[in-house]
């Protein structure tokens, strides 16, 4: 009994930590969904061994009713899988799903580190992997920036202050009117911080004016 109490309560850490995950990216399947389905998943293999026990013996085939929790895990995932005119949405949500029954099937048949291990490489896939996807997926995106000063700056001193790679730079010109200069920077860029730029902005020299655009 010690070691199904043990192995429960390892499903709902396991699970837990990927409901965790799920949870904080505001997936529908979170915390809760996640730890209910790993411990499914391990107290019904638990049961599936105890019945087909007798003795030191195994009378049956106690992989039966674990492999039922797949087939039932993918009528969840379906649920969760929704498609639209932007394309099919849900896809690593409905997998999650079946992968933390796995998991708890996993837990079930008593394969501690095979588990604990299975767990880290879950939660690498639906974090560190995730960024790399969207990195790869991202698109440029064209921005314009407008600056006036009285100062005369250099082209890299402006590039510089707003982290803009001369790579990156479509059309820069400069004219200057009276005692004002202005410079308009068309640029493209998959990620760009857009927070704080008037605080950069009025922390060049002798600027008076700022204007600054997104394009789709």
């Amino acid at each position: 009994m010690i070691e199904m109490a043990l192995k429960l309560i390892l499903s709902c850490v396991l699970g837990g930590l990927i409901g965790l995950e799920r949870g904080w990216r505001g997936k529908p399947a979170g915390m809760r969904t996640l730890i209910l389905i790993c411990f499914g998943s391990t107290l019904i293999t638990i049961v599936s061994y105890e019945m087909v026990k007798s003795g030191q013996e195994i009378l049956g085939d106690p992989a039966r009713l674990a492999a039922n929790i797949i087939t039932g895990i993918g009528f969840l995932g379906a649920g969760t899988i929704l498609q639209s005119r932007g394309g099919v949405h849900g896809l690593t949500t409905a997998a999650t799903l079946w992968v933390t029954a796995a998991l708890g099937i996993s837990i079930g048949a008593g394969f501690y580190l095979l588990s604990a291990g299975s767990t880290l490489f879950i939660l690498l896939v639906l974090t560190v992997f995730k960024r790399i996807e969207d990195e790869m997926e991202a698109k440029e995106t064209l921005y314009s920036l407008s600056l006036r000063s009285t100062y005369p700056l250099e082209n890299e001193t402006i590039l510089s202050k707003f982290q803009i790679a001369n790579a990156h730079v479509q059309r820069l010109s400069q004219k200057k009117e009276g005692t004002d200069y202005t410079w308009t920077i068309e640029f493209r860029s998959k990620h760009f911080e857009e927070e704080e730029l008037f605080r950069k902005a009025l922390s060049l020299n002798g600027v008076e004016g700022f204007e600054f655009n997104k394009y789709p």
